[in-house]
C-alpha cells in the first residue's frame, strides 16, 4: 500500500507571489479596494500572516495569568465554564415566577433582575415573583438603572439568610445608566464600601459597555467608556475611602456581544487587557471578571426568529472569546414580551453551546488565529485611544456633560442609518427577505430613552402598511429570463415596506400589461425588464399606466432620465426614502 501525500509537491509561497496574484485577479485595482472597514469602527484586511503580528506581553502568557488575554482563570470550570443567566424584567410579560423556576430548572444557573425600565421596585412584588429560588445556588445579577439605592436594600434582604452565598453583582452603574436611560444617580459611596464589608462575595458595580454598545456606540467607544467609567468608580471609591487596589475587585465589566462573531469575541479578549492595564496602575492583581448580554441593537420585531440566530451566534462568541456570565436574550426581547418557548430556546442556547458543542472547554479557543490576534489588539489599542480622549475631557462624567458623548452616539447612528437605509448593512426579515405573511411583534412600551436598534424605522414602515396591506404590481416587460432578476428584487424592496408585489405576466404588448394592472387594483407601478426592454418600451408603457389611474411609477434599474417615472430602485439606492416616498404617495398615516 502506498502512502499518501498531499500538498508536499506544492513549492511553499510568499506573501509577494500572493500579492503578485491578487494584483492580476484585480485587473490594475488596489489591494486595499479588498480592505472593509465596518460601521463599528474596525478594519478587516483579507489577509493575515505570521509576519503581521506584533509581540509584547499583551500576545503572549497563559490563562489566569496577567495580563489575561488567553482568560482570567487558569483553567475553566469543566461543567459550567462560565454562568448561565436569564433576563427577568418585573411586570413583563412572560417574566413571572412560572418562568423564573422553569428556567432554573431547566438550567439556567444565574439570574438577572433587569429594573431599569420599572417605576420603582415594589418589594413584595419581587418577594411574589422570587418565590422558591434558592439564592444559595443560584447567583443574582441585577441592572438596577436609576433604583441604586432600592437594589442595594434588595440584595442585602435576599442574602441575608444565606451563610454559603455565592457571588452576587448588584451591578452599579451611574454613568452607563445616564447614557442609556438619561436618569442621573448620586451614590453614596461610604455606603457601598459599608455594604461591601459586609457582604464581602457581593461586587457593587459594572462599568457597563453594554448600555453604550446599546446606544450606538461602536467598539472603540464601548471598550472606552467603559474604561473610563471604571477608572471613574476607582476614583469614587477612593475619595471615599477605599483603595483603587481594594476597590477593583468589586467592579465587573459589562459587554454586549451581537451577530458580528469574530468582533463579539476578540472584544472580550481586549477587554481583559485593557482592564489588566488598570489594574497593573493600581497595583491590583486582580483578575477581570467579564459579564456578557446579547445585544439588542441588531434584534427586530419582524421575523423574530431571525434573531435565535442572532442570540446564537453572540453566545457562541463570548464562550469563546472566555467570558464569566453571560445574560442570553431571548428571540422577543425586543418586542412588549416573552413566552415560555423564547425563553427556553435562549437558555438552551447556551446549554447546547456548554454541553454538546463543549464550547468553554478549551481555554482562548481561538487564541493563536493571526485574524483574532490581530482582531483584538486592534479593538484594545481603540479602546484604549478612546478612553485617553475621554481622560482628556476630564472623565466619562464630563464628557457626558460636555455633549461630547452625545455627539459621538449621534455620528456613529448616523453611519448606521445611512447604511441600514441604503440596504448595505443588510437585516435579514428586515431590509432582506422579509416575511410579511408574519406580523410584527407588538413594541415594547418601556424602551430606554436614548436605545438604539438599526430595525426602527423599517418596522416603523411595516406596522403601518399592516392596518392597509398596500400592493403594488410589477409591470414586467419582455421574456421571464429577461425580467425576472429585477422583479424579484423590486418584490424583496417593496416588502421590506409591507408592500405586496404581485407580478404580471411580461411580455411587450402595453394594453395587455394596462389590463393586467386594471385588474390587480393597485395603486402603484414598478416596471421591471431588461435595458433593452426599457429602451423600446418603458417610456410608452409608464405614460398608458398613468393613464389608466397609476398615482405613483418606479422602475426597477439605474436612473434613466424618463420624465413619466417618478423613481427608480436599484441595488445601492436609498431604499428606506424610496419606501417612504411610496407611503407618502399612498396616503399611509402613522
Amino acid at each position: 500500500m502506498s502512502d499518501i501525500e498531499l500538498g508536499q509537491t506544492f513549492d511553499n509561497a510568499a506573501q509577494a507571489d500572493w500579492l503578485a496574484a491578487v494584483e492580476k485577479a484585480l485587473g490594475g485595482k488596489s489591494y486595499d479596494t479588498l480592505v472593509s472597514n465596518d460601521l463599528a469602527g474596525y478594519e478587516t484586511q483579507p489577509l493575515y500572516t505570521e509576519a503581521g503580528m506584533a509581540t509584547g506581553d499583551d500576545a503572549s502568557g497563559l490563562p489566569g495569568q496577567f495580563p489575561f488575554l488567553r482568560g482570567a482563570r487558569a483553567l475553566n470550570n469543566k461543567f459550567l465554564p462560565w454562568q448561565i443567566a436569564a433576563r427577568i424584567v418585573p411586570g413583563r410579560r412572560g417574566n413571572d415566577n412560572a418562568e423564573i423556576l422553569a428556567d432554573l430548572t431547566g438550567g439556567v444557573s444565574a439570574l438577572h433582575l433587569d429594573f431599569a425600565s420599572a417605576p420603582n421596585i415594589d418589594s413584595a412584588q419581587i418577594e411574589q415573583l422570587l418565590d422558591g429560588v434558592m439564592f444559595d445556588i443560584a447567583p443574582l445579577t441585577l441592572t438596577p438603572g436609576r433604583h441604586a439605592a432600592a437594589a442595594l436594600q434588595l440584595m442585602a434582604t435576599l442574602r441575608a439568610d444565606n451563610k454559603d452565598r455565592p457571588a452576587g453583582y448588584a451591578n452599579i452603574d451611574p454613568l452607563g445608566t445616564q447614557i442609556l436611560y438619561g436618569d442621573s444617580i448620586e451614590l453614596d459611596y461610604k455606603h457601598l464600601i459599608a455594604i461591601g464589608q459586609q457582604d464581602t462575595k457581593l461586587r457593587l458595580m459594572t462599568a457597563n459597555g453594554a448600555a453604550f454598545h446599546a446606544a450606538g456606540a461602536g467598539i472603540g467607544e464601548e471598550l472606552g467608556w467603559a474604561l473610563a467609567a471604571l477608572t471613574a468608580y476607582l476614583r469614587a471609591f477612593e475619595a471615599a475611602g477605599l483603595a483603587p487596589e481594594d476597590a477593583l475587585p468589586r467592579i465587573t465589566m459589562t459587554l454586549a456581544a451581537d451577530g458580528d462573531f469574530f468582533a463579539s469575541l476578540a472584544k472580550m479578549r481586549a477587554a481583559r487587557l485593557l482592564f489588566a492595564n488598570i489594574a497593573k496602575a493600581a497595583s491590583s492583581d486582580a483578575a477581570p471578571q467579564i459579564h456578557g448580554e446579547t445585544g439588542l441593537r441588531a434584534f427586530s420585531d419582524l421575523d423574530p426568529w431571525v434573531n435565535i440566530l442572532r442570540g446564537t451566534i453572540a453566545a457562541m462568541a463570548t464562550g469563546i472569546g472566555g467570558i464569566d456570565m453571560f445574560t442570553a436574550a431571548p428571540c422577543t426581547a425586543s418586542a412588549g414580551g416573552d413566552n415560555a418557548l423564547t425563553r427556553r430556546i435562549a437558555r438552551n442556547t447556551q446549554i447546547i453551546l456548554q454541553e454538546e458543542s463543549r464550547i468553554g472547554q478549551v481555554a482562548d479557543a481561538a487564541g493563536g488565529s493571526w485574524y483574532v490576534e490581530s482582531l483584538t489588539r486592534q479593538f484594545a489599542e481603540a479602546g484604549w485611544a478612546e478612553f485617553q480622549k475621554i481622560e482628556a475631557e476630564g472623565g466619562l462624567a464630563a464628557a457626558i456633560a460636555n455633549g461630547k458623548i452625545a455627539a459621538s452616539l449621534d455620528a456613529r447612528r448616523a453611519a448606521y442609518d445611512e447604511a441600514v437605509g441604503k440596504r448595505q448593512a443588510s437585516l435579514v426579515g428586515v431590509s432582506a427577505f422579509p416575511n410579511l405573511d408574519e406580523a410584527a411583534l407588538d413594541a415594547d412600551p418601556h424602551p430606554p430613552a436614548n436605545g438604539y436598534r438599526l430595525a426602527t424605522r423599517f418596522e416603523d414602515l411595516r406596522r403601518i402598511a399592516a392596518k392597509s396591506k398596500p400592493r403594488v404590481f410589477l409591470a414586467c416587460l419582455g421574456t421571464q429570463a429577461a425580467f425576472t432578476p429585477r422583479a424579484n428584487f423590486a418584490a424583496n424592496l417593496y416588502a421590506a415596506g409591507g408592500v405586496q408585489a404581485q407580478a404580471g405576466d411580461g411580455g411587450t404588448d402595453i394594453d395587455a400589461i394596462v389590463a393586467a394592472f386594471r385588474a390587480n387594483g393597485s395603486k402603484i407601478v414598478c416596471l421591471c425588464g431588461s435595458d433593452e426592454d426599457y429602451d423600446s418600451h418603458a417610456e410608452g408603457l409608464a405614460q398608458a399606466l398613468y393613464t389608466a389611474g397609476a398615482v405613483h411609477i418606479a422602475l426597477a434599474g439605474q436612473p434613466r432620465g424618463l420624465a413619466q417615472i417618478d423613481d427608480y430602485c436599484f441595488a445601492g439606492c436609498a431604499a428606506l426614502d424610496f419606501l417612504s416616498a411610496i407611503h407618502d404617495r399612498l396616503g399611509l398615516g402613522g
